[in-house]
């Protein structure tokens, strides 16, 4: 019988690339159904049950002149199984095999070699220990509806629906239920409106740094969920599962990320205080950056989220017996919408006053501008004492912002400084870290209870409205809930 590929007459074709071939014969065993990635065998064994020991490479080295049966029979095996998919892209199946025998390269398979343990106790028992065990992590239904949002383009914002499969969760990796997110009303506002430059989303923050901040694009970084499933790699799958976690990820009904990437919510918070995490380390970096010092008198503009966090920080800080004179530690916030002034007072202000009234209430020895508003930074930059501090924690995107910094200002000596969250001030890495900063700021929010500064909970449905009504001014903080 004549050898299927055999020497035959020359084709026209475009013979691939050995790397070429092998992508689409990898891809060719993918649309017929064979499993590649060893994590999802992991991951089946595990939620049967086991539990791997270990694993290592053994790849297949296979030298044409020293194993020649194997090598022909290994090339044919490659031949049979991805020559319709090679000629299926427009290439010569037939001349990439003939080329291979004419110019014999070493094959090397890559290969994993898996060692598990399988328990006497059922499977079910233990599936727990790496999954809920609820129907969606039977066989059956490995794939699982996810809704997530998508900013579309500025002033547009939708939910998009897509599919998880369940049985791709890395070995490092562990899936989340959500419970809960929390809008950001500075960067998402940004987004929300277009008024953004394009760059990466956080170079700090992992999975992140890598995405551009570009329509369409999925965006949040405030979830807290259910640990629902862990990859073979997690060390402490047995006791994570059903805790809740904090994440830096989208809105979205459920998410996968690297165990690392996540931070248990400790015990005794509420998942709607859990979620002000973000916000609340940003307000406590505001307050490290302004460095207020006994005695000192500051004010805070705009009382949004971050500024009324911001204002209750620094309220907590400060002597009630000494701020009550007003000469002394006192914290000062302006606001324009009046329910916004109100809570200013619930959360420790010592004042609070309209913007206009700043001229006759300051000068003050610190001003923090956290409402996004050039009029308010400019009163704040005013309104500080000569030698006086303005820390600017307003991300203003691509808005032009034109300040008067006539005579007065040049000869004040006054300091303006810019405030971000995503690193510790060189000044104080001597003393503080990434770990003891979120440390406090657990405990802060442990304190604070912030979840009473929700205004709104809405679904993912309901993400256009949400966003205007953020956008009008007409809400402090909005939560997403996902029906459980």
């Amino acid at each position: 019988s004549t050898h299927p590929f055999a020497e035959n007459e020359k084709s026209n074709q475009l013979v691939p690339s050995d790397t070429t071939a092998f992508q689409m014969y990898a891809r060719s065993l993918i649309s017929h159904g064979h499993n590649l990635d060893p994590s999802r065998i992991v991951n089946a064994i595990c939620n049967f049950g086991g539990s791997l020991i270990a694993k290592g490479s053994s790849d297949w080295i296979i030298d044409p002149k020293s194993n020649q049966y194997l090598w022909e029979t290994m090339l044919y095996f490659f031949g049979m199984s991805g020559a319709s998919e090679i000629t299926k892209n427009g290439f010569d199946a037939a001349g990439w095999i003939r080329r291979s025998r004419r110019e014999p390269r070493t094959i090397i398979a890559s290969n994993v070699d898996l060692l598990f343990h399988l328990a006497h106790s059922s499977s079910a028992e233990k599936s727990d220990m790496y999954s809920t065990g609820g129907n969606e992590n039977n066989c059956s239904s490995s794939r699982v509806a996810v809704e997530e949002i998508q900013f579309v383009s500025p002033y547009n914002v939708t939910t998009v629906n897509k599919e998880l499969d369940r049985n791709n969760l890395g070995p490092d990796q562990i899936e989340v239920e959500s419970l809960c997110s929390l809008v950001s009303s500075g960067t998402e506002l940004k987004i929300f409106k277009g008024t953004f430059e394009s760059a990466s989303l956080d170079v700090n923050i992992k999975g992140m740094a890598d995405e551009a901040m570009e329509y369409p694009l999925a965006y949040g970084y405030s979830l807290v969920g259910r640990v629902v499933a862990c990859g073979s790699n997690v060390a402490d799958a047995e006791s994570l599962i059903g805790r809740n976690v904090f994440t830096f990820s989208p809105h979205s009904s459920r998410v996968v990320v690297d165990r690392d990437a996540v931070q248990i919510v400790p015990d005794g918070i509420e998942a709607e205080d859990a979620i002000f995490m973000p916000s609340v380390e940003t307000a406590l970096s505001l307050a490290h950056d302004a460095h207020v010092r006994l005695g000192e008198n500051v004010a805070v503009y705009g009382q949004g989220l971050i500024g009324l966090l911001v204002t209750a920080i620094l309220s907590m800080h400060h002597s009630s017996t000494i701020s009550s004179s007003k000469q002394f530690c006192s914290v000062t916030a302006f606001d324009a919408l009046d329910d916004r002034l109100a809570m200013s007072s619930k959360m420790g202000a010592t004042s609070a006053l309209q913007p206009q009234t700043a001229g006759i209430a300051g000068p003050f020895d610190v001003c923090i501008e956290v409402s996004g508003n050039p009029r308010a930074l400019q009163s704040a930059i005013d309104n500080t004492s000569n030698k006086g501090r303005i820390i600017v924690g307003s991300w203003y995107g691509n808005t032009d912002v034109a300040l008067k910094l006539g005579i007065d200002f040049h000869r004040s000596h006054k300091t303006i400084q810019t405030s971000q969250v995503s690193t510790i001030p060189s000044t104080m890495t001597g003393l503080w870290n990434k770990e003891r900063r979120f440390a406090l700021t657990w405990a802060l929010v442990r304190s604070l209870q912030p979840s009473r500064l929700i205004s709104k909970r809405a679904t993912l449905t309901d993400v256009q409205e949400a966003y205007e009504l953020l956008d009008g001014g007409k809400e402090i903080a909005i939560c997403f809930k996902y029906n459980k």
